[in-house]
């Protein structure tokens, strides 16, 4: 509080408010992941692998706006696609935990390196945390509880489907976050 007895916005309880460009561009990551994840996907394996660019929006999220920008398109745009398309399957909170990790960890990796944002290491890092942590560690676990099968049941399926998404994952984004430098949407931290 200050002398006048109001709240400061100054301090370490502070909000940080998103720009309404941040917003905008938000709103775009939710709009492509729904449109890829939803309607551009391939259900594979009985329903237990997805094969869809959908988590490109929101790793382009958390490199350039952040984590806390990642995590909110993440969530935003699993439960809009839920209920725009389910792809037949029941709601998992799981999953949208998970999708809240794709566009945070990108953001998380982006702080914690000292080079600039928008390198072929962030980007590699990145998609390879979510590979292991999201796609093959939890989206298995869920799946394993939704189906009833066992988790290793599930797992050489994911994997190699996972590895092959991961990869083509990195050879998209990278050309697409030099792109977005390019245009001045992402400002290089090392300047």
């Amino acid at each position: 509080m200050d002398n006048n007895g109001k709240i400061s916005s100054r301090g370490p309880i502070s909000s940080k408010r998103l720009s309404t460009k941040s917003l905008v561009l938000a709103a775009i990551f939710v709009a492509m992941n729904i449109i890829l994840s939803r309607f551009g996907a391939i259900m594979l394996f009985n329903g237990s692998v997805r094969f869809s660019f959908g988590n490109i929006p929101l790793i382009l999220s958390g490199l350039v706006l952040g984590p806390g920008a990642g995590a909110m398109t993440g969530g935003i745009a699993d439960l809009l696609g839920f209920f725009i398309n389910s792809h037949g399957g029941a709601f998992h909170p799981g999953f949208t935990l998970s999708s809240i990790l794709i566009g945070t960890i990108p953001g998380i990796v982006m702080f914690l390196s000292p080079t600039k944002k928008s390198s072929l290491l962030n980007v590699v890092v990145s998609n390879i945390s979510i590979l292991i942590i999201v796609s093959l560690l939890l989206n298995t676990y869920w799946l394993s509880q939704l189906q009833g099968n066992a988790y290793l049941v599930l797992l050489p399926a994911r994997a190699a489907t996972s590895i092959i998404i991961t990869v083509l994952n990195i050879l998209i984004t990278y050309p697409l976050v030099k792109s977005l430098e390019k245009t001045g949407l992402i400002l290089d931290k090392t300047k």
